[in-house]
């Protein structure tokens, strides 16, 4: 049986204020989902010009699921990105344990909070 996560990218902007919901299989850990599936997501919406690009992306490419089908997936790990374009926020959540990153997360300060997760 394969390792299954559910993702809720909460995004606050001028432009969209809402959430969208990511599951899929492979990755059973928070460090796993946020390595191979978060971290993805974050950068490409700190390298977006405007969220709604971001956005389209998504959409585009079929990666989100409604919520129903969410909220029924029997996980290993659900997990969470939210996302404050106008102040800059950026944080990676699972549980009670919240990871904020600096106002635009690298690749080395992922890999840092991936570490942390972990141990």
């Amino acid at each position: 049986m394969a390792e299954t996560y559910a993702l809720r990218v909460q995004i606050e902007s001028h432009e969209y204020d809402g959430e969208f919901y990511l599951v899929g299989d492979g990755y059973g850990t928070p460090a796993d989902v946020l390595d191979n599936v978060a971290a993805d997501h974050l950068l490409q919406i700190t390298n977006a010009p405007r969220i709604e690009e971001y956005l389209l992306d998504v959409l585009k490419h079929g990666e989100n699921t409604d919520e129903a089908e969410y909220e029924a997936t029997d996980n290993n790990v659900e997990c969470w990105i939210h996302v404050d374009v106008s102040y800059q926020r950026y944080a990676f959540g699972v549980g009670d344990s919240v990871f904020e990153f600096s106002s635009e997360p690298t690749k080395s300060e992922i890999a840092s909070t991936v570490t942390q997760l972990q141990s």
